[in-house]
């Protein structure tokens, strides 16, 4: 009884996978514990070595292919462990903004492997995505500009 089968489902992650292997500047705030153990709960990607199937996805920031990515939270654009690494800010800097979307409060979160289906599904999402964003920022610009027309006096 209890709650089995709740949550994230856990698979085995070879070791060699949790540790970074391709960090372009070294991270010395980097906790290797923490690190290795939100890879083997699944809250992130593990550090998969670059591969050249073409089944893979790349990482928007590196230019490296991986079987899957981490998702930016606040807009679902994949980034690859590493250069999430690289985008925190260390204990000493402020909060980052998504590279992407430029929203204030960067997270990502792994979903694991994207079904066939998932993957003819995403470029139509961002679409979707793209064309909200262009509709809000015309509402913003149009009250902008409402705001901004002189005022005649009677």
């Amino acid at each position: 009884m209890g709650n089995v089968g709740l949550g994230r489902q856990r698979s085995a992650v070879e070791e060699r996978l949790t540790r970074p292997q391709r960090l372009v500047r070294q991270l010395s705030d980097l906790d290797s514990g923490r690190l290795r153990r939100l890879i083997r709960s699944g809250h992130l990607a593990p550090c998969f070595d670059a591969d050249d199937d073409e089944r893979a996805v790349e990482c928007p920031i590196c230019f490296y292919f991986y079987p899957i990515l981490n998702q930016s939270k606040c807009c679902g654009k994949g980034i690859c462990t590493e250069c999430f690494l690289q985008l925190m800010p260390s204990k000493a800097s402020k909060a980052v903004h998504c590279p992407f979307c430029k929203t204030a409060t960067y997270a990502v979160e792994y979903r694991g492997a994207r079904t066939s289906s998932e993957k003819k599904l995403q470029p139509e999402e961002e679409q979707t995505v793209n064309e909200a964003k262009m509709r809000m920022h015309s509402k913003t610009r149009s009250a902008s500009e409402l705001i901004l027309l002189p005022y005649k006096h009677c």
